[in-house]
């Protein structure tokens, strides 16, 4: 009597084994919720100024240092530093503003329009949306730069009247005097509290030249 207790005790506890594996097999199991992913960190915005008139510049307006980079749009080497000026500005932390002037060189025959072009968007406060499309464009003719003053959003009468206004022509006309003064002959220039340096290696070599003659 007492084994028949047991043994019914064990079936029940076997039947009852079965039941919930059964179960556990044939019933979806709930999804588990996987944890948040953490959020990528926001890089810092770079400050850009694009005023109506003077130098475009990246970076804090009373930053310690001021880089000039002297650019021709038509060089074929000027694209790989402009396209590092925004990691740069942020590398040094709030110390460096970069200003961006023009040496068009007499060897590139549409580089003085674009350079104009460039100038007539800045007065429209969009210097470097169209400063962008100049870097990554292959042509500068007239036709291209104005098709880039449409696709920028720029008004598109008022850009073709500044691209051949002489106060604006006057302003590039001083940009490459200064950088025949600093000694700047060639592109891409870079100068910094009087130190001149032209060509372009890399982003850690310009780094480098700028602490070597930082304030």
């Amino acid at each position: 009597m007492r084994a028949r207790r047991v043994t019914g005790t064990a079936a029940a506890l076997v039947t009852g084994a079965a039941a919930l594996l059964f179960a556990g097999e044939t019933s979806p199991s709930k999804p588990v919720a996987a944890p948040p992913a953490a959020a990528a960190p926001q890089a810092q915005a770079v400050e850009r100024h694009s005023p109506p008139a003077g130098a475009p510049s990246l970076g804090p307006e009373k930053a310690l240092n001021t880089l000039v980079f002297f650019t021709d749009y038509q060089c074929p080497v000027c694209p790989r530093a402009a396209r590092e000026l925004e990691q740069l500005v942020t590398d040094f932390k709030g110390d460096l503003r970069v200003e961006v002037r023009n040496n068009p060189l007499a060897m590139h025959r549409n580089a003085f329009d674009a350079a104009a072009a460039a100038k007539a968007a800045q007065r429209q406060g969009k210097f470097w949306e169209y400063h962008a499309a100049l870097v990554a464009a292959t042509a500068w003719d007239r036709e291209t730069l104005k098709r880039l003053a449409q696709e920028t959003g720029l008004d598109l009468a008022a850009f073709s009247r500044d691209l051949d206004d002489a106060k604006l022509r006057d302003e590039i006309g001083a940009d490459i005097k200064a950088a025949a003064d600093a000694k700047a002959l060639g592109t891409p220039g870079f100068l910094i509290n009087g130190h001149v340096e032209t060509g372009w290696a890399s982003l850690p070599w310009l780094e480098q030249v700028i602490r070597a003659h930082a304030h």
